[in-house]
């Protein structure tokens, strides 16, 4: 519009405006007076105060809807594999109702947009916008859209005819250039000098025919897409995988990925996003090093808070952290990260799970030391460098390669029994994307099955005590040797530091399975202390459970740290060790126990735990009693849950029982 219609308006600020137009109205007699705006919302920024007054002005658009549809039915045949799958749902929710997309942007940085405004020196002919990759190419394009009749008022000669080049001062929005990322990676052709061409594949692979041409450089040549995993944030999945499989399906013609691994949002450890003006915000960096309160403020201090948002950001850091951050190292948080991606929704941040994780890091640490400390007295070489370090060298747990099979105990066999479960379910969840899972199995392996049995029962025979479990110490130490190499490269992707080296482990032969249940009483017997009561051990030892006790009897009493144990039925319980203080009791099945007698020494203080342990025993059943008794328990419950609740309810009454005599 053509300033001269302002007249004395024309070319002043709207705050002068506003002054000026009531002015106006007043001296032309036609201003009726002023009145408040009942609940008026005026929109301001949250940094400089500034009201915030929306602008028209022209924008480029990306006509998304066949891109959209293309994309959409990559999911849906499974040529992109969303985990977790809850996903597809969201992904098919916005490609049908996806909208065209807005590519411009007013900012001063990034990709700019190209497109070229031409005008021309004769009047009376339109500007013309094309998109082009230069100036040149732009006045070609613009000379071959003119019409015969606008042809016809230019002078003959075409660089006189174009008046004037502009390109477009607007850039691309981010999004559209981190579309760009699988194209520019994955599909740039050296020979073509572009990564817009579909690309060459051995086996013509493509969701529209495949397409010869370009492509030269792709290393992923034989596969179905331009890359195999992508891994982020499930949040910008249509701000930005969504756009990167629309933009690279419409130029390359095949997937930008396989599959997408989606982890959730990170967030406080009370589910609130993080933000500077809540004071939440915990750095990684913070985390891995450590840092003192002061430095937190100080961070606090370089943003861009008010000084209300700062005091109020100030008093909740204070709250959250008084002693600020403990130093935790990268393996700890990487590890406690990874744990949380089971939650699907959103990670709740709390340094406890990082606290815990610190202490697992501390553990393996610490096994690592005591395990090749007694090989080194052993003798037994604890490197692993003459094994071949080729490309095709299949790797070997060389110190488990060497052990005759008849001289493993039990408690060796069930050691590599769980290792060989352990591996297979690590490389099954490795294999289909489940990290967490991965991670969790090892470190549950670590913390019971390495650490809390077989180390346990090892130390006997590393310190000498070899009557009892009859392991042989070198036979032990080289188990324990070649199980926690496995466990550190099986390790490596989620704690790179402290594992040893990176390598691929190999699965080996599996144990007997049913070795497992000989140490269960043992365990259950040395994990319970501190609290004289009845507790159960594992289900698996129920066959054969009053013989396998009386045979490792001395090993379990060794184990369990007890002053004097006895085996026994539920009937014969009049001899030996009694009911008394002190005294605990392990029950094995409904009808077996184990009677362990504590020292003096840890005696002291156990007794007043007994009574309190019942009452938790009895409020169980109770609750288990009212369930069974329920009408819609009866009706629908499986036979197998029923079978399983009414064993359930006999042990509870078993060891309500025993923790009475």
């Amino acid at each position: 519009m053509a300033r001269a219609h302002f007249g004395a308006f024309a070319g002043k600020s709207r705050w002068e405006m506003r002054a000026a137009v009531v002015d106006a109205l007043v001296a032309a007699g036609a201003y009726a007076g002023k009145r408040d705006a009942e609940q008026s919302v005026v929109s301001r920024c949250s940094r400089s105060g500034d009201i915030i007054e929306p602008m028209l002005m022209p924008q480029w658009y990306l006509r998304c809807g066949e891109m959209a549809q293309r994309a959409n039915d990559l999911v849906a045949t499974g040529l992109i594999e969303l985990l977790p799958a809850q996903q597809r749902a969201s992904w098919h929710r916005w490609m049908s109702g996806i909208e065209d997309w807005c590519v411009s942007r007013q900012l001063w940085w990034g990709h700019r947009i190209p497109v070229y405004r031409v005008s021309w020196s004769a009047g009376g002919i339109r500007d013309v916008w094309v998109a082009a990759e230069s100036s040149d190419q732009a006045k070609a394009k613009a000379l071959a859209r003119l019409s015969a009749a606008e042809r016809a008022e230019i002078p003959s000669a075409d660089e006189d005819a174009i008046g004037a080049v502009h390109q477009d001062e607007d850039v691309l929005d981010t999004w559209f250039s981190s579309a760009l990322l699988p194209l520019t990676t994955f599909n740039y052709s050296s020979e073509h000098k572009t990564a817009l061409a579909p690309p060459r594949h051995a086996d013509g692979a493509g969701i529209s025919g495949g397409g010869g041409g370009g492509g030269g450089d792709n290393s992923n040549s034989s596969s179905r897409a331009l890359s195999s995993v992508l891994e982020t944030g499930q949040d910008i999945l249509f701000f930005w995988v969504a756009r990167m499989a629309m933009l690279c399906t419409h130029f390359s013609q095949v997937p930008p990925f396989e599959k997408v691994l989606l982890h959730p949002m990170v967030r406080d450890s009370q589910g609130r996003k993080m933000s500077k003006s809540l004071g939440n915000i915990i750095d990684p960096m913070d985390v891995i090093n450590g840092a003192g309160l002061a430095k937190l403020e100080e961070t606090l201090t370089r943003g861009h808070l008010s000084e209300q948002e700062l005091s109020r950001s100030v008093r909740e850091l204070k709250r959250l952290y008084p002693q600020g951050l403990q130093r935790f190292g990268a393996d700890a948080l990487r590890l406690t990260l990874l744990l949380y991606t089971q939650q699907t929704q959103q990670i709740n941040m709390s340094l406890d799970s990082v606290k815990a994780s610190y202490h697992f890091c501390n553990k393996l640490w610490n096994t690592f030391r005591f395990v090749h400390a007694h090989a080194a007295r052993l003798g037994i070489q604890t490197s692993n460098a003459d094994i071949g370090t080729g490309a095709d060298t299949e790797y070997s747990p060389v110190w488990l390669l060497g052990i005759d099979s008849a001289q493993l105990t039990v408690f060796d066999r069930a050691l590599l029994s769980k290792l060989w479960g352990m591996l297979q379910t690590y490389h099954n969840a490795m294999d289909t994307c489940r990290i967490a899972a991965a991670a969790e199995t090892v470190r549950e392996f670590v913390q019971r099955e390495l650490c809390d049995r077989y180390i346990e029962v090892s130390k006997l025979a590393l310190f000498g005590k070899t009557n009892a479990t009859r392991q042989d110490p070198s036979v032990a130490a080289k188990i324990l040797l070649g199980t926690l190499d496995i466990v550190l490269r099986a390790l490596h992707p989620f704690m790179p530091f402290l594992s040893l080296k990176q390598q691929h482990p190999a699965c080996f032969g599996a144990g007997d399975a049913g070795d497992e249940p000989r140490i269960s009483i043992a365990v259950s017997m040395r994990s319970q202390q501190g609290e004289r009561d009845a507790h159960s051990c594992t289900a698996g030892v129920a066959r054969g459970a009053l013989e396998i006790a009386e045979r490792h009897a001395e090993c379990i009493r060794l184990m369990s740290r007890e002053a004097a144990i006895r085996i026994c039925t539920v009937d014969d319980r009049s001899s030996g060790v009694g009911a008394g203080e002190g005294v605990g009791v392990v029950v094995v099945t409904a009808d077996v126990r184990v009677i362990g007698q504590l020292r003096a020494s840890q005696a002291a203080g156990a007794a007043g735990r007994t009574a309190g342990a019942v009452a938790r025993l009895e409020a169980e059943l109770d609750k288990a009693r009212r369930t069974a008794a329920s009408e819609g328990y009866r009706q629908r419950a499986p036979a197998a849950v029923k079978e399983a609740d009414r064993r359930r309810m006999a042990m509870l009454e078993a060891k309500i029982a025993a923790s009475r005599r």
